[in-house]
């Protein structure tokens, strides 16, 4: 397969970028209408408890790696499951109607910090393009499956796996692990920071106990 087709088959197709902004575009309109999501941290809406002297290990390694760890299980095995299968599509499809529902909501709340808010929670930036890469996987997949059960050869399907899916997967899985570090690590701080009042990074992560949503 020439170049080309494979970045064809990486890169989203026009219909999947329409699909997603229809989706973001109908999160800001349900959060207008008076139906919000349920947002969690992200618009402030968190009771931070701070320890005065936790341990390193506990600290950093029990709780914080071990927090973005379970968080990145679980959403790599929901956009997993949905390439393969499509069962998990409600909330590999949320994510986008999250995003749009979510700006809406920080704009009304906060303004121009809104923006800044938003623009910070940098792991929700990376979760929606990893939807994104899922939807396209699961489009290279499901297509590449009836094809070769068309055709009764499982040369189409092997195609795909080596050609795209071979390249789609890993990087979703990197764009996952790396919006878990920075879930736990950045955007907590950053929504916390930016709402509850200014507070070192370095004191936050240092002292944060637990978060209460």
């Amino acid at each position: 397969m020439a170049s080309g087709s494979r970045w064809d088959g990486i890169i989203p197709h026009p219909g999947i970028l329409a699909f997603a902004m229809a989706l973001y575009l109908l999160g800001f309109v349900l959060d207008a209408s008076g139906r919000p999501l349920a947002y969690g941290f992200l618009t402030g809406d968190m009771v931070v408890h701070f320890s005065t002297f936790p341990g390193l290990r506990e600290q950093f390694i029990d709780y914080l790696l071990a927090t973005a760890f379970w968080i990145f299980i679980s959403n790599i095995t929901q956009v997993t499951v949905f390439i393969f299968s499509l069962a998990t599509f409600y909330p590999v499809l949320k994510i986008f109607v999250l995003a749009g529902a979510l700006l809406h909501n920080l704009l009304v709340g906060w303004g121009v910090r809104g923006l800044l808010i938003y623009a910070g929670t940098l792991h929700l930036h990376l979760e929606v393009t990893g939807c994104l890469l899922s939807l396209q996987a699961a489009l290279v997949f499901v297509r590449s499956l009836l094809v070769t059960i068309q055709h009764r050869s499982r040369g189409p399907l092997v195609t795909a796996l080596r050609e795209n899916l071979a390249y789609l997967i890993p990087l979703i899985i990197l764009l996952f692990a790396i919006a878990a570090i920075l879930e736990v690590f950045w955007s907590t701080w950053w929504v916390y920071n930016l709402t509850h009042g200014p507070v070192s990074w370095r004191y936050f992560y240092a002292h944060v106990f637990s978060v209460e949503l």
